[in-house]
């Protein structure tokens, strides 16, 4: 990142929700905001995480008998959104598939794919339906069902230090929360739009098949090239198809979403890739408010329409045919 030496510029590295947070940020204000950011940041890990015994999303998943409990504001809150982008795109992003990750988390590592009778009996306990509201900030799980945030945790802890900033006068920072989850809050202090790299699937670190101009904007992807095994010839993946219980087969590689919200853009990368390429298109044309760009597995690149004017695609070299 070019440095301005009349701007104050302070960074944060630190590890929180299972990633590496990197927050920098311009301004006289920037340090002291970057400091709340990350007691933000782990506030919300103690909160959401489903891996730590002591959080509250734990402690839902733990209850048992229909037994009602009151959360704190922040878990109530990414609940809410949750169900929320849940209902929003039918399913396909679901947080309360708890059960079934954790099937194929466990499948992955015995390096054997489940039984169809376990497939079948983790979606019968699971789906966002599952989660019931009782007011007043209290929620319970119904059916057997386990929440899993991490689709979503993320986005809601961006849109959290966003508001920090804005509330110090912070203008211009940029914050990354695990290599793909993006805020680009403002411009640059020379003015110009944030640059975003997009990786190229199989590509390896730093090789990128085009980059994307943001401001004031939240960027996420979803990709099934990160997190995966081979079992039996199978590509098993994390992002998981609500309806068939498998790693999703959608005809997609990769999705970049570019929205408004944090929230949007995390829950929405993981929902259209699940949906495919078509069924996307006509949700971004039917519900709008975010732009997206799609990887293909046969490495065609598409983009919705506003999404073409900040893309600037640079994979030719590496097999990828833009179609805009």
């Amino acid at each position: 990142m070019k440095e301005y030496p009349d701007m104050h510029k302070s960074e944060k590295l630190f590890p929180a929700m299972g990633t590496i947070i990197s927050l920098a940020a311009y301004g006289m204000g920037a340090e002291k905001v970057l400091n709340a950011a990350q007691s933000t940041v782990e506030s919300l890990d103690r909160l959401l995480s489903h891996t730590r015994g002591d959080s509250e999303i734990s402690r839902l998943n733990s209850a048992s008998g229909g037994e009602w409990l009151r959360v704190q504001d922040d878990t109530a809150a990414c609940l809410n959104e949750a169900t929320r982008c849940a209902e929003t795109t039918g399913g396909t992003f679901d947080p309360a598939l708890g059960v079934l990750i954790d099937l194929w988390a466990a499948a992955r590592k015995k390096k054997r794919i489940p039984a169809q009778y376990q497939i079948e009996r983790a979606l019968d306990s699971g789906g966002f339906r599952s989660i019931e509201r009782g007011g007043a900030g209290r929620f319970r799980l119904a059916n057997g069902a386990k929440l899993n945030l991490g689709g979503i945790g993320k986005g809601y802890a961006a849109d959290q230090i966003c508001a920090l900033c804005r509330s110090e006068s912070v203008s211009s920072a940029l914050f990354s929360l695990g290599t793909s989850s993006i805020t680009a809050l403002g411009v640059k202090p020379d003015g110009s739009p944030w640059k975003v790299g997009l990786r190229a699937v199989d590509g390896g670190n730093g090789v990128c098949f085009g980059t994307v101009r943001i401001s004031g904007r939240f960027l996420s992807t979803s990709g099934d090239y990160e997190d995966f095994d081979v079992i039996d010839g199978r590509r098993c993946h994390h992002i998981l198809d609500t309806n068939t219980g498998y790693p999703a087969d959608s005809g997609l590689r990769s999705v970049t979403i570019i929205a408004d919200s944090g929230v949007v853009s995390e829950a929405y990368s993981t929902a259209l890739f699940v949906m495919g390429l078509e069924r996307a298109l006509e949700f971004h044309r039917r519900a709008g408010g975010f732009e997206g760009i799609f990887v293909t597995s046969d490495r065609r690149v598409h983009c919705t329409p506003g999404a073409r004017e900040v893309f600037e695609f640079s994979g030719p070299e590496l097999g990828y045919r833009y179609e805009a």
